[in-house]
Formats: C-alpha cells, structure tokens, sequence
C-alpha cells in the first residue's frame, strides 16, 4: 500500500536563559536593548546600564539612573538616554554626558545618518558630536519617534502623531477623529520602504507617511492588544513586544512566547535581535530572557530527548518528575509514581520497538527488554491472575504507608513494596500494545512464550469476570468494563460503548495472535456479530468538542495493532471507516499518530505536514510551566466543553511550543494550566517520531 512521505530539514529550537539581578543586571527591571557591532547586547535597566559578558552580565560603570533609550551609531558609539541626560558609551567606557531639561525617550537615526533625539518636549538634532535643539513638539507628552529617508521624522504623544514636515520645519499634527491616525500610539518603527510601523493599544497599523494605513483587522496574523516595540529582524521576521508577551511573525506562521515557558513576566518591553538572527532578547519588567535559536534535524532532537529519558527511569518504569520548585534541574527532580505507569512505558517501548526494528540499535532493543520485563512485573505482582497494578511503591518514595485503600503491602526480591489497584482500560491498552509490538519486533523465543501466557492471563481475566477487570476486592474497577451487557443495554457506559468495544477486540485479536489460540478470535468474531461491536467500535470517537484526549490516545494505540492483526476484509472495513473517522475530527490537533495511521492503513493524504511542524515545536526544556492563554485576544475561544461538564477550551489548537506541556496528544487546546513543578518525559514524542521514521512517513 502506498502512503506519504515528508523530507524534513532542520529547524530552529527555542532555548531559553533568563537572567535577572543574581546573574549581574543591576535590577531585573529591563527598559531598553541593543546590540552592538561586535555582537554585544547592552541592557538599560530602572537602575543603570549592563552588557553581557558571553556568561552573565556586567555593570557599565558611571550611569545608575532609569535608562529610557539606547542607540548605536555606525562608528560604534552607544548613547544612552536617561531621565536628565545623554551619556555616551565608546568601549564599555563612559566618554562624555549631555543634560537636558525634561526626559529623553528616544534616539534614532534617518537615511542621511542624520542622528534624532527626542525628549517629552523637543527634537534635537545631533551635529559635531553635541545633540542640539532642533524643534519645539506642539505637545509636551511625546513618548516615541522613529526616523528615515531625507529627514523624515515622526514622533507621537498622548493627543496626535507628529510629522516632521516642510521647507522650514514644523510639526504637522494628526490628531485622531480629524485624520485617519489611530489614538492610544505606543511606539513607532519605520523601514527603507518609507513605511511608518505603529504601535498603538489595539494593535499594529502601518501608515505610508502621507495618507493611506492598513489597519489591525486588516492584520489578521499580528498581535492586537498594547505594543511596547516593533523590531524588524533582518530574515524579514517581525518582534512584537506587547503588554501579554512577545509575537513573533514571519512569512508562514506567529508564534506567541508567553510568561513563563519563555518570558519573566507577560509584560514585554523591548526586544534586540541579532544580527545573523540567531538569538533575540526580551526585556520584561521582573527579568530579561534569551531565545537561542539552536538548529536541530528531527533525529537530533530525538537523541536529545533520548539523553534525558534517564532521568524518568525509575525501575525501568517512565513517568514524569517532580521537583520543589522552578529552579531544581531535570537532573535533580524526583520520579513521579503515576496513576498510570504501564501505559506511559508502554509509549517508551513501542517508541524503542521502532527504533530498534528500523536502525538495529542495540541499546534501543536492551532497554525495551528491561522495559518489557517492568510490564510484566506489574501484570504478576498482585497475586490475581491476569489483573495488572497500576504502578508500585518502595519504603522512603511519596507517600508509602499513607495507608491508602488501594494500596496493597506485598513482598518481591528486593523487600516490601505497595502496589496500586483500581487499574485501569488506560493501563490494558498500554500492555496489550507495548505485549503486541515487542513480540513481533523484538523478542526472543522465550520471550514471545512469556509475554503470551501472560497477556493470555490478563485476557482470561476479563472472560472470566464478564468482560471486567476485578481488584483485589472482587469488585470490577472503574473504568475497565467491556461486555455487552454493560456497554449495549445501560446508558451509563454510552460514552465507553464505542471506545470500549474498540479496546475488548483489540484485546482478543492481539491475545490469538501472540497465543495462536483462535478462541479468542472467535469470542472476537461472536461480540462483533452477536453483540454488534463493529458497529459500537465504527463509532469509537464520540464527538466531545475536543475535551476527551484520553480517550483519543487509547483509540489510537488500539487500532494499530488491530489492523496489524485483523483478517476479515469486512471487519477490516469497519475499522478504516473508524479511522477515517476518527482522523477527520482530530486532524485539526495536529497529532502525528493519527496522521501516520491514516495514511498508513488508507494510503490517502493526511496532514503529515503540519504534524512534523508539532514534532519540530515541541519544547526541548520539558518542563511543564503555568501558561495562560485568556489573556490573549487573538485566541478563539470554545464553550463547547462546558455541555460535557469541562472548562472552555481554544477552538483551534495552539503550535506546540505554545501549548501547556502536558502529554503531547493532551493540551492542544487547552488555555490555561501548567504547575512549574512538573517535568513531562517524553516518552510520546519518540514514540510518534521513531513509528513516522520506521514506515518512512519521515526522512531526513
């Protein structure tokens, strides 16, 4: 069967470094940035001026006031405007000061080289190395200027926006209801075109000097709430620094870097790019930040992320990590013990399945093994046959011995331990999948014998107990029912009847296929046709207005191998039409599973796109930071979830370096979360790239 392909190349990672007052800023609050020609920034803060040293930052001896405005000219000499002065700055050495009667606030220079200051009140122009007055503003309020061409010279205060105009200079003021020029100006940026960028408090306007602007509503992919700085990168990117974070906007797509993951503080001042647009800065209120843009092939990333799975190891068990507070590194985290432990490494494993079965990598294949076996141990540590715990506890790790109902005191090889009940449909799809994939490509004889006659343990379980998983007190769990008289004849399964019956006959095809025995093909064969299952499982997807992601993963891992194993062309039918489904309402989340299964199993086109667009964004710190997308006019909001008894969500699905982090097919839509405690191990992202390189959906 044929199916699509997409040839990747690098991309740019988002590194961030936040520097505040421990790491040399004379205070965290950042007023202005500049690079100079050797590639230095240079930080104006409330408190005086620093540069970055390569590591950290150094006070600039002889200016400790608040730094209202920084300018390079073309020879290399920084002014520095404050409240009462301009000093100018040759070699990290003050070498002289002009004082002025009102405040300066800013500095810029036109076409000619003509260099321009404004101060609330004045123009100056500089000559012969002294800033001398040039024309009184009709306002005492001017804030922002910008400068180009043959004198051309705008600057703007509360009341109007001010052109410098006419063979004797004066001022021609555009006042807000008598010409088109917009009210609430906050900055101001020009280019070589003659083009006037303005910042105002709704958004960006562009104005060509004389009487033609495109407003915001025509700006449909640029920020509308307060601009702070319009910077112009020299790859044609635009930086938007506003009152909610920074925008960053070029040919094919924004991308919004909010508090948190990227900035100090939402409220984003100015930015500084260098030269060959390799890193930018943002100045914020509580800190500045440093993006690196660091290029990374999609393999590249993936050794990276391999690197830190380590650090989610816990007895070859993956999971996330937790950690006191923001500041403790992955390396010093402590492993969670989840709710869901199987089915988390059930994603690491099959992601190493892949791996191993397309590169031959030995280490890949040696710790699926030791992963494997984990799985196991929790299908036999209970002492009930065939019903696996969710996870387990040793002595001095969180909370052993709270003397929780479902915690259960048992002994292994190494001394006590306290496995967890109530398991699962989650923790059962995330075995049957990792049993499926590790049999067929990558165990041994022996092996294969074992994880047989254990899954078919787990299978016998549920037969036996009506299509229930039973715990310890003989009562089936919560989630984990799957028979027909449940799930056909009682509305309160009607949201596990689709979902469910898909997950029970994956369960019987994947157990004959790694038993042989087709006695469980057959009860496969009598649910389907005497209990209507393909027609239950058709309609696996209940449409949720995307609040449901568990259930989506759960899906997708048991289709897979479903249609890995199932013979009958109609029932084959069945399953595509579900996928297809399926795929057609979630494709919007740009999830890569979905989009490789679609086109595996169909040969059609899928959205492998923009799903390897999710793959290339998703962060490299792992870390899960509280993010907060209500504050975001340019987000859509859905009220949808709320009929299912969920929060509102975003309607469309945020890039995947704007999302909380959360697991990887989870948060595309949510607006609101994150803890700063949480490390994500990214077990899923593997996975989803190692199944795209193993059926050549992705290449390099």
């Amino acid at each position: 069967m044929s199916f699509y392909s997409l040839k990747t190349k690098k991309t740019p990672q988002k590194v961030r470094t936040l520097f505040t007052v421990g790491k040399g800023l004379p205070c965290d609050s950042v007023t202005r940035l500049a690079y100079g020609k050797d590639g230095v920034l240079f930080a104006g803060t409330e408190k005086g001026l620093a540069y970055f040293n390569g590591s950290e930052f150094s006070v600039l001896e002889g200016i400790t006031e608040k730094v209202t405005a920084l300018y390079f000219s073309k020879n290399d000499i920084l002014y520095v405007g404050t409240p009462v002065s301009v000093y100018t700055v040759k070699e990290f050495v003050v070498t002289g000061r002009q004082e002025f009667p009102d405040s300066v606030v800013d500095i810029a220079r036109d076409s000619n080289g003509d260099i321009w200051l404004a101060t609330v009140s004045t123009c100056y122009k500089l000559t012969d190395g002294v800033f001398n007055r040039f024309q009184r503003f009709d306002f005492e309020s001017t804030h922002c200027m910008t400068a180009f061409g043959d004198r051309e010279v705008f600057a703007a205060c509360d009341k109007a926006l001010l052109v410098l105009h006419g063979k004797r200079p004066r001022w021609s003021t555009l006042i807000p209801g008598m010409c088109k020029a917009p009210s609430g100006i906050r900055t101001l940026s020009s280019d070589s075109l003659g083009y006037v960028w303005v910042g105002t408090n709704e958004g960006v306007y562009l104005y060509d000097g004389k009487s033609e602007w495109i407003t915001p509503s025509e700006f449909d992919f640029f920020p509308k709430c307060p601009i702070n700085r319009i910077v112009f990168g020299s790859d044609g990117t635009f930086y938007f620094a506003t009152e909610i974070g920074l925008y960053v906007v070029n040919g094919w797509k924004t991308r919004f870097l909010g508090k948190g993951r990227y900035l100090a503080s939402e409220k984003a001042i100015d930015v500084a790019v260098k030269e060959d647009n390799s890193e930018y800065w943002i100045a914020t209120d509580k800190g500045l930040s440093r993006i690196e843009l660091r290029m990374m092939s999609l393999s590249e990333k993936a050794a990276y992320y391999e690197s830190k799975m380590p650090c989610f190891n816990r007895e070859d068990y993956y999971a996330g990590a937790y950690m006191s507070d923001i500041s403790v590194p992955l390396e010093e985290s402590t492993n969670e013990i989840s709710d869901n432990d199987g089915l988390w490494s059930a994603l690491y494993l099959g992601a190493l399945c892949f791996k191993y079965k397309k590169t031959g990598d030995i280490a890949a294949k040696e710790q699926a093994r030791k992963t494997m076996k984990a799985l196991l141990k929790l299908q036999n540590i209970t002492g009930i046959s065939g019903f696996p715990a969710r996870a387990y506890r040793r002595p001095g790790e969180h909370r052993f011995g709270d003397g929780h109902h479902e915690w259960h005191r048992v002994e292994d090889e190494k001394g006590p331990l306290e496995w967890k009940g109530e398991t699962s449909s989650d923790e059962l799809v995330g075995h049957y999948f990792a049993a499926a994939y590790y049999s067929d490509m990558i165990a041994d004889d022996d092996e294969k014998k074992e994880i047989a006659e254990s899954i078919k343990r787990i299978t016998d379980h549920l037969i036996a107990n009506g299509y229930t998983l039973c715990d310890v007190d003989g009562l089936p769990t919560t989630w984990a029912h799957f028979g027909p008289q449940e799930l056909n004849d009682e509305e309160l399964w009607c949201w596990e009847k689709g979902i469910n019956s898909l997950e029970l006959i994956a369960f019987m095809r994947i157990t004959e296929h790694l038993t042989g025995d087709d006695k469980y093909g057959a009860i496969a064969d009598e649910l389907i046709k005497k209990h209507h299952y393909g027609m239950n499982l058709l309609m696996y997807k209940r449409y949720d207005s995307y609040a449901n992601h568990i259930d989506d993963l759960l899906g997708i891992l048991s289709i897979l191998p479903l249609l890995e194993y199932e013979k009958n062309p109609d029932m084959r039918r069945y399953l595509l039409l579900a996928l297809r489904r399926h795929y057609n309402y979630e494709k919007i989340e740009h999830y890569p599973l979905f989009a490789f299964a679609n086109a595996l199993y169909t040969g059609g086109h899928a959205n492998i796109e923009e799903c390897i667009e999710t793959l290339e964004d998703y962060s490299l710190d792992l870390l899960d930071y509280k993010t907060d997308h209500t504050i975001r006019p340019d987000v859509e909001i859905n009220y949808g979830p709320e009929e299912f008894g969920d929060g509102p969500q975003a309607l469309h699905a945020f890039p995947a370096d704007e999302r909380v982090l959360g697991c990887l097919s989870y948060e595309a839509f949510c607006i609101k979360g994150g803890y700063d405690t949480r490390y994500i191990e990214p077990s899923e992202w593997l996975l989803n790239y190692w199944m795209g390189v193993y059926y050549g959906m992705i290449e390099e």
